[in-house]
């Protein structure tokens, strides 16, 4: 069921009798990116999953323009939310670290069990393999401010999403490629686009450790990651005293690529 309060458009699923379930999904995306978990997830929780100011079909995000600032704003609607339950938090790739943020600023609001999906570990620094595909969407966005059609490209889309993918199943690799196309239409500003993409690039969810300490963490991940790689998550893992959970022969869209393997995961780990 959609609904909307103070300009942020959510969807909610499953019986209110049952436990809360809050969803943060990543960069450019929207709560459309759960929709394969969901189905599962809701015979067993209330979910809730919002489109993040600023992406989907929520209004624009007030500056400043901030990975923290929008975990503010974030915090501030589930507040307002008055759930009778502190929500579980779930999280995927950039939402990861909107998480962190999330948990720092209000972890009162949470309950001590959280998920992150391949979160973005570390901060990614000159050295890294994973800097030039920074660069790379960096510079989409900061032409795109100025010629739109290069920020809402289906070509860029399509190698960018090609790099990402796993599976060899041509169906559902077309299915995901029209889930990101989709999300071009939603690209609410180049410019906000380009800026929290140099925010969460200079940070990691590792630089939260000391407020994390008192949740209990589960991080899941592929093996052949090559936006969050399976090294840095295992450090991270490490830092955070967190469970790790890695599925074999996917990257980082397992959440679309084996659903049913999260979904298990998720239930397992949170029914305990």
């Amino acid at each position: 069921m959609q609904h909307e309060k103070d300009g942020i458009k959510y969807w909610t699923y499953g019986s209110k009798d049952k436990h809360p379930l809050f969803m943060v999904h990543g960069f450019t995306g929207s709560h459309e990116g759960f929709q394969y978990l969901i189905p599962e997830l809701e015979k067993h929780f209330f979910i809730i999953a919002p489109d993040l100011p600023g992406f989907g079909k929520s209004r624009h995000a007030k500056e400043p323009w901030t990975a923290k600032h929008l975990a503010k704003e974030t915090n501030d609607f589930l507040d307002s939310l008055q759930l009778a339950q502190k929500p579980y938090l779930i999280s995927h790739s950039m939402g990861g670290l909107i998480a962190a943020h999330m948990l720092t600023l209000n972890p009162e609001l949470f309950h001590e069990k959280t998920i992150f999906i391949s979160p973005v570990p570390n901060k990614i620094s000159w050295k890294d393999a994973r800097k030039a595909g920074v660069l790379a969407g960096r510079l989409q966005y900061a032409v795109g401010h100025h010629i739109p059609k290069i920020a809402t490209s289906r070509s860029i889309s399509r190698v960018a999403t090609a790099a990402m993918l796993r599976t060899t199943d041509k169906h559902l690799r077309r299915k995901i490629y029209q889930h990101h196309f989709d999300n071009l239409n939603y690209i609410s500003s180049s410019k906000y686009y380009e800026r929290m993409h140099v925010d969460i690039t200079r940070q990691g969810v590792v630089d939260f450790k000391k407020y994390l300490a008192d949740f209990e963490i589960l991080i899941i991940t592929g093996s052949n990651d090559n936006v969050t790689p399976l090294k840095h998550e295992q450090v991270l893992a490490k830092e955070l005293d967190a469970k790790l959970y890695v599925i074999a022969g996917t990257g980082h869209l397992a959440h679309y690529e084996h659903p049913d393997v999260i979904t298990r995961e998720i239930i397992t780990y949170l029914s305990k």
